[in-house]
C-alpha cells in the first residue's frame, strides 16, 4: 500500500478506482526494502492482511497475495475534501453549542445525544474516506450530498429537545437525513466493490459493509413511523396549543449509530484486507480532537466577550478563572498530542485507539462547554455579592431614618441597583418583564415606607416592605443571571406575580451550577483516564518500560481524583463553600498540570540515552 503525497493532474473520470494501477503491497514492500524477497516480519504481516491469521503456507503466499490483496491508494495526509467536510462538522458543533443551554439533566443528555449523532455520522463517512476515497465525479457528488447532510443537522439543531416531547417535523427530517447519508455511503461501497471484485477476498467484507450501511438506512427510515403526529387539529398545531406526547424513539438513533460503528470495526478487524492499516485514520481522529479543543477556545472567548459587554470589572478572581480556563485547554492539548505516536501499531490496537476517541471527544466537549459556564458563575456570584451589599446599605439607611420620605428612599435604591444591575443588561436580552416588575415594586415601596415611618408599629406596612424588598432582590438576581445569558428550566422560573422567593430562586440557580460542576469534573476526569488508555494502546514496543506505565498511571489517577472531587456534594456546607469560591477551575488546571509534569519530567540524561538507543 503506497501513500500519495501529491495531487496528480489527471482527467476527472465519472468513476475512479481506489486501487493503485498494476501494483500490489508485496511489490511496494520489496521495492522499499530493495530486496527481491520480503522479510519474514513483512511476510507475516501480509499473511494477516490476507487471511486474518499467520497460518498460511509460505510456499504459495506470494501468488495468493498478488491475486487476493489489493493495493489501495493511501494518502499520507487528509485530503482537501476531508478537511472541507471537517469544516461542516465544526460549524455544526459551534452553532449547536451557541443555541443550546444545559440547565438540567434533560438538556445535558440532549446535548450529548446531538453530538453523538453528529460524531457517528462524521465517523462513518471518514472510515470510508481514509480507506477507499478516489477523486471522481461520482465521489464529488457523494461528498456534496454528505455536506448537505451536515447542513441538515444545522437545520434540526434549534428544534432538538429529546426528552421534552419532540418536534414532529424536525425529527422526521433527521431520520430521513440519516437514511439518505447511509444510502449514499452504501453506493460508495458498491463502487469500491466493483473495482476490487477481481480480488476475491474483498468480496465478502465489502458486501458486508454494503449490507450494513443499507440495513442502517432501512432502520433510520423505519423510525419515521415512530415519530407520529400527536393527532391534534391543524389549527391547534399551528397555534402551538397542541402538546406533543413524549417519545423515547430517538434513542434508536444512538443505538443504530453505535452498532454501525462497532460492526464496521469488527468487519475490518476480521477481514484485514480492508483494514485501516496504512491509512491516515490517526491523523483524522487527531484533527477532530484539535477541532473540539478549538471549539472550546471559541466558547471561552464568547464568554469573555459577554462579560466585557455586560461591564463587569476584571478583578483578580475573574482574571484567574480566565487564565485557568485557557491553561486547561492548553494542558489537555499537550496531554493528547505529546503522547501521539508516529510509529505504526497493530490493526486491532489501531481500531481500539480510534474507537476510544468517541467518548474522549464527548468528554472534551462537555468540559470545554462547562468551563465557560463556570466562568459565568464566578462573575454572577460577584454580581450577587455586590448587589446584596447595595441592598443592605440602602436598608441600613432606611432603618437609620435617613430618608425624609418614600420617594427619596426609592430614588436611592433605584440609583444604587440600576447602576449595578439594570444598566448592564446587554442588547438582545429581553428584560422588559423583569424591569416592569422592578418599577412596580419601587412604586409600591414608596407609600409603604411613608406608612411605616408615620407609624413604626404598623405591622402590615412592615410585612409589606419586607415582601416588596424580597421581590426587588429576587428580580434583581434574575436580571444578573439573564445579563450573562444564564437561565434555569422554564418550569422553575419565578411566577409573574409579585410573590417571589429569593431563597428559592437562588437555590434553583445553584442547582443548575451543581450540575455543571458535576459534569465538568467528571468529564475532565474521564478525559484524562481515556487519554491514559489511548496512551497505553499506542505505546510502541521500544517504549514499553515501567517508567512509561507509571506516567500513564499518574494520568489515570489524576482523572480519578477529578471525578472524586464531586463528592463534596455529599455535604451541603462544603458544596456551597466550594461553589462560591474561585477555585473550581484552578483545581482542574493544577491537576492537569501535574499530569504534564508526570509526562515530561525525567531523570537527567535518561531521555537522551533512550533517544540514542533508538
Amino acid at each position: 500500500m503506497t501513500h500519495e503525497h501529491h495531487h496528480e493532474n489527471k482527467t476527472l473520470k465519472f468513476f475512479a478506482s481506489p486501487l493503485q494501477e498494476e501494483t500490489s503491497n508485496l511489490h511496494h514492500h520489496i521495492l522499499a526494502q530493495q530486496n527481491p524477497q520480503p522479510s519474514s516480519d513483512a511476510l507475516e504481516d501480509l499473511k494477516k492482511d490476507v487471511y486474518g491469521n499467520e497460518d498460511a503456507s509460505p510456499l504459495n503466499i506470494t501468488d495468493e497475495i498478488l491475486h487476493d490483496l489489493p493495493a489501495f491508494r493511501r494518502h499520507a495526509e487528509s485530503t482537501n475534501a476531508e478537511l472541507f467536510f471537517d469544516l461542516f462538522f465544526v460549524a455544526n458543533l459551534s452553532t449547536f453549542t451557541s443555541l443550546s443551554e444545559i440547565n438540567d439533566d434533560v438538556t445535558l443528555t440532549a446535548y450529548v445525544g446531538f453530538f453523538a449523532v453528529l460524531w457517528l455520522t462524521w465517523c462513518n463517512v471518514s472510515l470510508f474516506d481514509v480507506r477507499f476515497i478516489a477523486d471522481s465525479v461520482f465521489e464529488r457528488i457523494a461528498k456534496a450530498f454528505q455536506f448537505g447532510v451536515m447542513v441538515g443537522f444545522a437545520v434540526v439543531g434549534p428544534s432538538w429537545q429529546p426528552g421534552k416531547g419532540y418536534n414532529f417535523n424536525a425529527y422526521r427530517a433527521l431520520s430521513m437525513i440519516l437514511m439518505g447519508s447511509r444510502i449514499v455511503l452504501a453506493l460508495q461501497y458498491c463502487v469500491t466493490l466493483y473495482f476490487t471484485r477481481k480480488h476475491r477476498r474483498t468480496i465478502v467484507p465489502m458486501s458486508l459493509m454494503i449490507a450494513l450501511t443499507l440495513l442502517a438506512a432501512v432502520m433510520y427510515g423505519a423510525l419515521l413511523a415512530g415519530f407520529t403526529h400527536p393527532g391534534c387539529a391543524r389549527s391547534d398545531w399551528i397555534a402551538g396549543t397542541c402538546v406533543p406526547p413524549k417519545s423515547d424513539v430517538y434513542i434508536a438513533w444512538y443505538a443504530i449509530g453505535i452498532s454501525e460503528l462497532i460492526a464496521t470495526i469488527a468487519i475490518s478487524s476480521h477481514w484485514r484486507v480492508i483494514s485501516f492499516k496504512g491509512t491516515h485514520i490517526e491523523q483524522r481522529m487527531s484533527l477532530l480532537t484539535l477541532i473540539v479543543l478549538g471549539e472550546g477556545i471559541m466558547v471561552i472567548c464568547k464568554a469573555i466577550s459577554r462579560i466585557v459587554k455586560v461591564g463587569y470589572v476584571f478583578n483578580g478572581p475573574l482574571i484567574g478563572q480566565i487564565v485557568a480556563s485557557v491553561l486547561i485547554i492548553y494542558f489537555l492539548y499537550m496531554l493528547y498530542f505529546d503522547r501521539m505516536q508516529h510509529e505504526p501499531f497493530g490493526t486491532i490496537r489501531q481500531q481500539a485507539w480510534s474507537s476510544l476517541h468517541f467518548p474522549l471527544h464527548v468528554s472534551l466537549v462537555l468540559v470545554l462547554q462547562g468551563v465557560s459556564l463556570l466562568i459565568d458563575w464566578v462573575v454572577a456570584v460577584q454580581g450577587l455579592e455586590a448587589a446584596d451589599q447595595l441592598f443592605r446599605r440602602v436598608e441600613d439607611m432606611r432603618l437609620s431614618n435617613l430618608f425624609v420620605n418614600g420617594t427619596e428612599y426609592c430614588s436611592e435604591l433605584r440609583h444604587a441597583i440600576d447602576e449595578q444591575v439594570w444598566t448592564r443588561i446587554p442588547k438582545g436580552v429581553d428584560a422588559s418583564k423583569a424591569l416592569d416588575v422592578w418599577n412596580k415594586t419601587l412604586a409600591a415601596l414608596s407609600p409603604v415606607h411613608d406608612y411605616l415611618r408615620a407609624d413604626p408599629a404598623n405591622n402590615t406596612a412592615l410585612n409589606d416592605i419586607r415582601n416588596l424588598l424580597s421581590t426587588a432582590e429576587t428580580i434583581s438576581i434574575q436580571a444578573i443571571f439573564d445579563s450573562l445569558s444564564i437561565s434555569i428550566p422554564k418550569d422553575d422560573k419565578a411566577s409573574k406575580n409579585l410573590k417571589f422567593d429569593k431563597t428559592d430562586l437562588l437555590h434553583k440557580y445553584e442547582k443548575r451550577f451543581v450540575l455543571v460542576f458535576d459534569y465538568v469534573y467528571i468529564s475532565a476526569g474521564i478525559a484524562l483516564m481515556l487519554m491514559a488508555a489511548i496512551g497505553i494502546i499506542s505505546l510502541p514496543a521500544s517504549r514499553r518500560q515501567r517508567s512509561e506505565y507509571i506516567r500513564l498511571a499518574v494520568n489515570g489517577i489524576c482523572g480519578l481524583v477529578l471525578c472524586l472531587i464531586t463528592l463534596v456534594n455529599t455535604s451541603a456546607v462544603t458544596q456551597e463553600r466550594y461553589l462560591e469560591s474561585a477555585w473550581m477551575l484552578p483545581v482542574i488546571c493544577i491537576i492537569t498540570f501535574i499530569d504534564i509534569l508526570a509526562l515530561h519530567v525525567r531523570k537527567a540524561g535518561k531521555h537522551e540515552d533512550h533517544q540514542h538507543t533508538k
